[in-house]
């Protein structure tokens, strides 16, 4: 009994990884790993997405300057 389930689930993985993996369709979301060695490179590739975009959908985009967050210590807080 203990091998034919075996059997059987061997079968199934069988079946399961055999199965094709669904093809995206046209307007599916995508993801992109973005790669860049410094903030010179990031931000030339952030202007080349931003010109992608206004090139197909017409208009303009503002870029904001980069933000700076500092790191509390909330022992040191006085009220």
């Amino acid at each position: 009994m203990k091998s034919v389930c075996l059997v059987l689930l061997f079968a199934l993985l069988a079946i399961v990884y055999a199965a094709p993996a669904p093809a995206p369709a046209g307007n599916d979301p995508t993801v992109s790993v973005l790669r860049y060695s410094n903030d010179q490179d990031l931000e030339r590739i952030q202007q080349q997405i931003i010109a992608q975009y206004e090139q197909a959908f017409g208009g303009t985009t503002q870029i904001h300057g980069t933000r700076v967050a500092n790191v509390v210590n909330p022992q040191r807080i006085q009220f």
